[in-house]
């Protein structure tokens, strides 16, 4: 027998121990961090929960359970800004959860944050998430580009009749969702105030103040010159702010490295 076959084999079976060992290895650390993070939110600790949820965020991804518990957190800690971003940004992985929701409404009525009374067609939006909405607009099209394929293929007097009436559902349900498509991609790159501060005139540290805008209130972006972005908020008002004040709520990574604010 091959002496160099015999040794090689232990070195065989102990990598293939490893490879099954580290795997698991990684979910228990991933697993560890987020009930970790429990602990300390049970133990009122919770700036120690928050460090916790971003390990595992480091590892695991970004979730709408870890972003929930992270906003409960900063909202035991005040910092309002960082709470609504986090909800709001919970929200957006998982649009019809109901505690999300909820515990957003109580911190905006707690803080006095209000918003305007929402039309129609944004009342449409929010039935569904926009990625919903994107997979229900492309669903009903791919429907109605195979309908229009049946009809040209069956030529017979009568036969096309059920494909036409899909066809034209499909093609209703595909214009109806552009309006929460576009509503959706125009306002993805809202943001939160993170702190309270001035809405400036001119996008200078010495400029005047136009008025202040509120912690948590959620702003539009529109253009932005150096570190300041001209932003508009829910009553239309508009004003230059310091981009470090803002939570952008497609900026996950950047919003998780955010640091604690105190509230003003």
């Amino acid at each position: 027998m091959n002496p160099f076959h015999l040794r090689f084999k232990p070195h065989i079976l102990l990598s293939a121990i490893l490879l099954l060992i580290f795997p698991i290895s990684v979910a228990q650390a991933e697993k560890d961090t987020f009930m970790l993070g429990n602990q300390a939110y049970m133990h009122k600790d919770f700036t120690a929960a928050i460090t916790y949820y971003q390990q595992t965020a480091a590892t695991r991804g970004l979730s709408a359970s870890l972003l929930y518990n992270m906003g409960n957190c900063y909202a035991r800690l005040e910092k309002t800004g960082l709470t609504i971003l986090a909800y709001e940004q919970a929200l957006r992985l998982d649009h019809g959860n109901a505690d999300i929701r909820s515990n957003l409404q109580t911190i905006r009525k707690k803080n006095g944050i209000y918003q305007q009374d929402k039309p129609w067609w944004q009342w449409l939006f929010d039935l569904l998430g926009t990625n919903q909405w994107l997979l229900l607009s492309g669903c009903s099209f791919f429907i109605f580009s195979c309908c229009l394929l049946l009809i040209a293929v069956l030529e017979k007097p009568g036969v096309g009749r059920i494909p036409k009436a899909l066809a034209i559902c499909a093609l209703l349900t595909t214009l109806l969702t552009l309006p929460p498509l576009v509503y959706g991609y125009l306002h993805w790159q809202d943001a939160v105030v993170l702190t309270k501060t001035r809405l400036m005139i001119s996008p200078f540290a010495e400029a005047d103040p136009a008025g202040a805008i509120k912690e948590g209130q959620v702003a539009h972006p529109l253009k932005t010159y150096n570190d300041y972005i001209l932003v508009t908020d829910f009553s239309g008002r508009k004003g230059w702010v310091p981009g470090k004040e803002l939570g952008f709520l497609d900026d996950f990574e950047a919003a998780l490295k955010k640091p604690g604010r105190s509230k003003k």
